[in-house]
């Protein structure tokens, strides 16, 4: 009694790190640019494998079940993409500047720890 149980996510996946929204979220709160945020998980998921994802006119946040998939995705990316955990920051669908991903992924990464 007075569990919530996540639909979706698998069990344990609290544990895996933050999901995509709340990636978005955060990189809102940091005063990064992350215009029109629309969750694309219904339409992409289920070919990608992914949990959760949210593109934004800057960056695309993946969340998957795990690191290991996580990972699997981000490298079929190259340069196109950052990993951190089970969450992929995709920039290959925006010409996203160097200097701007590396502030996606600074904040991606304190929230990691």
């Amino acid at each position: 009694m007075g569990e919530r149980l996540v639909s979706a996510c698998g069990s344990g996946s609290a544990s895996q790190g933050p999901t995509a929204q709340q990636v978005v979220e955060q990189f809102q709160r940091d005063g990064l640019s992350v215009p029109n945020p629309r969750d694309d998980t219904a339409q992409n998921c289920a070919s990608l494998g992914c949990v959760q994802l949210v593109a934004t006119d800057t960056v695309s946040v993946v969340s998957f079940a795990d690191e290991s998939a996580a990972s699997t995705f981000a490298r079929k990316l190259g340069d196109n993409a950052h990993q951190a955990g089970a969450i992929v920051l995709r920039y290959d669908a925006a010409e996203t500047p160097e200097d701007v991903r590396l502030k996606f992924q600074s904040s991606l990464a304190r929230m990691a720890h």
